[in-house]
C-alpha cells in the first residue's frame, strides 16, 4: 500500500463516526478528503498529501500519538503532523492565538496542509455552516483564518488566490445569511475593495475604482 492510500486508510480508522459541526452533519473524512485533495491540486508532495489525511488524528483522536504516526509513516510525516497540531490542553482562544503567532515558523510542507485545512474550512461556511453560529462568529472565523494565512511563509500563489476567493465568498454569504440589506450592500464593498488591493491597486487606484463602480451600479 502506498504511503497516501495508507495514512487515508489510517485516517478514517482513527476518525470513523466523527461529524462535523456544519449544519449538514457531514462526515469528518469530507473535510480530509478535500483537503488532501487541495494539497494534490497545488502540487503536494506523497509526504504533504499523507500529512494532510493525518492532520488532526492526534488532536482529535485520542490515544492516537505522534510515537504512533512515526512508527507508521516516519519522522517526516509526523513532524509535518506535529507542526499542525493544536494543544487541546490549552484554552480555545489560547490555541487560535498561538496559530497565529507561530505561523511564520512552519515549514513549507506544514504551511501547504494549513493552508488546505484553512481553505477547507472556510469553504465549509459557504455551503454548511454550524447552524448556531451568528453573522458575527462566521466573520470572526474568516478574518482569524486570514491572519493565519498571511503570516504563513511562501505558498503557491494559486492557492493563496483559492483561499481568498472563499474567504471573499463567505463574508458575502454570512451577510446575505444573517444580515441586513445595507450589511450585504457593505460587504460587496468590502470584497471589492479586497480584491482590488490584493490586485496590487494603490489606495488612490482603489478609491476611484469604487467610485466609478457605484457610480455606475446605484
Amino acid at each position: 500500500m502506498s504511503l497516501v492510500a495508507n495514512a487515508e486508510a489510517f485516517a478514517r480508522r482513527c476518525h470513523a463516526g466523527q461529524i462535523r459541526k456544519g449544519a449538514a452533519r457531514e462526515l469528518y473524512t469530507v473535510h480530509l478528503e478535500e483537503v488532501a485533495g487541495l494539497v494534490s491540486k497545488w502540487g503536494g508532495a506523497e509526504v504533504e498529501i499523507a500529512a494532510a489525511w493525518l492532520h488532526d488524528t492526534v488532536e482529535d483522536c485520542p490515544p492516537t500519538s505522534f510515537e504512533d504516526l512515526e512508527v507508521e509513516f516516519g519522522l517526516h510525516v509526523a513532524g509535518v503532523v506535529r507542526e499542525l497540531t493544536d494543544d487541546k490542553s490549552l484554552p480555545k482562544e489560547e490555541r487560535k492565538r498561538l496559530q497565529v503567532a507561530n505561523a511564520s515558523k512552519k515549514s513549507a510542507s506544514a504551511a501547504l496542509v494549513k493552508l488546505a485545512d484553512k481553505t477547507s474550512n472556510v469553504g465549509a461556511l459557504n455551503h454548511s455552516p454550524p447552524a448556531d453560529w451568528s453573522r458575527e462568529r462566521r466573520l470572526e472565523y474568516v478574518d482569524w483564518a486570514e491572519t493565519v494565512i498571511r503570516a504563513l511563509p511562501s505558498v503557491p500563489r494559486h492557492a493563496l488566490d483559492e483561499f481568498f476567493r472563499r474567504c471573499d465568498f463567505a463574508i458575502l454569504k454570512a451577510n446575505e445569511d444573517l444580515g441586513t440589506s445595507r450589511q450585504v450592500q457593505n460587504a460587496v464593498f468590502d470584497i471589492l475593495t479586497r480584491k482590488a488591493k490584493r490586485s496590487g491597486a494603490t489606495e488612490k487606484a482603489t478609491e476611484r475604482f469604487m467610485t466609478e463602480f457605484f457610480r455606475e451600479n446605484l
